[in-house]
Formats: structure tokens, sequence, C-alpha cells
């Protein structure tokens, strides 16, 4: 029996190891550690010894033999689109400055009303130009020009945008239109409703107001009697006449496919009554079904209600503003605002009190006079106490 300790014993696990060596080189090749990796290039590395590969995409490589392909694939969760921020538009009504009432600026009281929304909006309902510019063009017991310099008044007090579109803007004759729009212009002011074309007239106002594309269409129901024949003989004016509905619809629509939110200001309606006419119920309706967001009358010259046709919130009529001849209920005024948000229109009222022309800030029964007012004639909305607009079931008087 051979011992373990003999000479044959000393080298059986030597050998043994031997063996295994040259079989693991065999089938791994050289076993050099990362460490002994020289400079020159000699040294090869294995995988499991390459230390936090940076990933990389795919790739493939056409000048050699060589071509490399990974792809990494992300799970972090997409991001949402960025929420709009919301914003606030303003309108009031019906505007005019003869009889001097711009040298008693009519809205130095009211600037931090007229200057908080983010696009503020008025019914200018007068030509601007100097005396000896124009003729009379319409045989009418009230004529309206305000003096260019009122225009000034109006950028002072925050107002950013006027509707022309009303029976007193072709007063004076396109003559006077001219001026009107040159004046507008100059100051700086946004404006729709009327131009020194049909085409310009009839074509919306495209503004971006915060992260909103905002479209304000200006059109006037009055006076429809000289284009019953179809002919649209003063077309400085966009009409919304029945026999010019068509070319008013057009102007809608086009607003409606360029804007996020809609706004259609319309002259009409039958002065000095509380509710509206059948006639602009069927307008309101017909541009809620064409996309309108909004629409706000102008011309009966007092408050009227509010309403909704679908999703479009309605103003029968913003009544006067800054208007010379306003007295009595006629002075009952309001800016209302519209709320624009991810959520939705929201609609507020700023009650709002025209004395002789000036704007100024209600007493606290007048501002529950004028609530009081708009609420008895809207119909599914009604104004709490802070002027906000919720749905009801009230029907209104109207």
């Amino acid at each position: 029996m051979q011992h373990v300790g003999g000479p044959t014993g000393r080298w059986v696990l030597p050998l043994a190891s031997a063996l295994l060596l040259l079989v693991a080189v065999a089938a791994f090749g050289d076993p050099i550690p990362e460490s002994d990796a020289t400079a020159d290039g000699d040294a090869r590395q294995s995988p499991a010894t390459t230390a936090d590969p940076a990933p990389q995409s795919a790739t493939t490589s056409t000048g050699g033999s060589s071509s490399t392909s990974s792809t990494v694939v992300s799970t972090a969760p997409a991001e949402p689109p960025p929420l709009r921020r919301p914003i606030t538009l303003g309108f009031a009504g019906d505007t005019s400055f003869t009889n001097g009432l711009h040298s008693r600026n009519p809205f130095a009281e009211v600037t931090d009303l007229l200057s908080a929304p983010d696009l503020m909006v008025i019914n200018l309902e007068t030509a601007v130009a100097d005396p000896d510019v124009g003729r009379v063009f319409v045989d009418k017991d009230y004529l309206f020009r305000s003096p260019p310099a009122a225009l000034d008044l109006v950028v002072d007090a925050g107002i950013d945008a006027v509707v022309l579109a009303n029976n007193h803007t072709l007063d004076f004759g396109p003559e006077a239109l001219a001026q009107t729009l040159q004046e507008v212009d100059r100051v700086g002011l946004h404006r729709v409703g009327a131009g020194l074309t049909a085409e310009e007239a009839y074509q919306p106002l495209i503004l971006e107001v915060g992260d909103w594309t905002i479209g304000l269409v200006g059109l006037s129901r009055v006076p429809c009697d000289w284009s019953a024949s179809g002919e649209n003989t003063r077309p400085w004016v966009a009409w919304a006449c029945p026999s010019l509905i068509d070319r008013a619809d057009a102007m809608v629509v086009a607003a409606v496919e360029a804007a996020d939110v809609v706004v259609v200001m319309v002259h009409g309606g039958t002065e000095g009554v509380l509710c509206p006419s059948p006639h602009m119920v069927e307008l309101e309706q017909r541009w809620a079904s064409l996309g309108a967001d909004v629409v706000v009358d102008g011309h009966p010259h007092v408050l009227q209600g509010i309403t909704s046709w679908g999703d479009t919130i309605v103003v029968h009529s913003a009544g006067n503003f800054a208007f010379p001849s306003a007295r009595g209920i006629t002075a009952n005024s309001a800016v209302f605002l519209v709320e624009v948000s991810e959520d939705g229109i929201d609609l507020r009222v700023e009650p709002v009190r025209v004395d002789g022309g000036v704007v100024r800030r209600p007493t606290a029964d007048q501002h529950q006079a004028i609530r009081d007012q708009i609420n008895s004639v809207s119909s599914g909305w009604q104004l709490d106490e802070t002027g906000r607009a919720v749905r009801t079931d009230e029907a209104g008087a109207c």
C-alpha cells in the first residue's frame, strides 16, 4: 500500500490541477485578470469584468465586418402636456363720446376693473373722425361722431379691442369710417366688424391671449331694411341681416376653425325693452350650433338677461357703457367677465352705474338692483351674491 506522503503521492494533486488548468484554457482562453491588462491593446477583457457600460442606441456599422446593435427601452411614464393658464375676457356695452363726454374721462373711476381682464372689449358705437371729415350718410334721428382723442382714453383705461359692427359706424359715411379705422390702429386697439372692403369687414379677429387662441366676431343686425333685396349697398360693415346671413355664418365658422374660444358680439334687438327680440334669439341659437362659445348682444341700451343654448353662454344685451344719454334704468350697466380654463367657461358679472356717460362703481343698493334686473329676465341661470352665474331651474320673465 502506497502512502500519501511518499514520492508518488506528492505529484498526484499538482498533476490533476495542471490538467484542469489546461482544460480551462482550451475552453475559455488565457485567464488574464483585468489588473494585468497592458496598454498596447493585447489584453482581452471578459464581459463579466466590464464596468457600468453606457446605454447605446441601435447602430449598425457598414464600414467593416462588425456591427453593434442595442436598444434601450424607457419605462418612465410620459409627461402630460402642461395645463394652460386660465384667462379672463371682459365685455362691455355701447360706448360713444359725443356731447363732450371725452372731456370728463368716463373710465377714470373703473380703470382697475377694465384693465384686469387679459382681453377687454367694448362696442364702439360711433364714428371717430374730425368734424370736417365725411358727410351725413344716413337719414336718422341720432348721429354719433366722437373726437379721435377719445380713443386715447380707451387705451389708458385698459381696453384692448373694439367692435365696430353697429348702426352708427357709418353715420358720416365711408370717409369718416376710414379715419375711424386709422385712429383705432393709431392707438393700438384691435378691431373687428368693419373695414374698407367687405372682405375686411367680415374678417374675424384672431388673437393669442396667454396660452389660448381667441376668436372675436363682430356683426350688426340693424339696420336691415336697405338690404331686403339682397344687395349689400353698405359693404363696409359686417351685417347679420337675413339676406347676408350666409356671410355672417362664414365669419363665425372661420373663427371657430381658428380659435380655442369664440365670442360673437352682435348688435340688434329692440331698444328699451328687457326681453330679447325673437330674431336675436334665433341668431344666438344659430351661432351656438356653429360652435360659438359665447354670444354677447348689444343695441337695446338696457341690460337684459343671460341664458345658454347648449354649451354656449348668452348675454342678451350688455346695455349701455360709456354712453352720454344713459339715465334711469339705461344707466344700469355691467362688465361681463368670461373666465376660460381647462375646466370650461364661467361667467361673472360686475355691475357698474353709468351716470351721464361716466362709468362708476355702484352703491350697495344700485349693485343689488342691477343684479336683480339681470336675474329677473334670465333663463336657466342666476347671479349669486358674488356676481357669478350659476345654473338654476328659474325660467325668468322672458
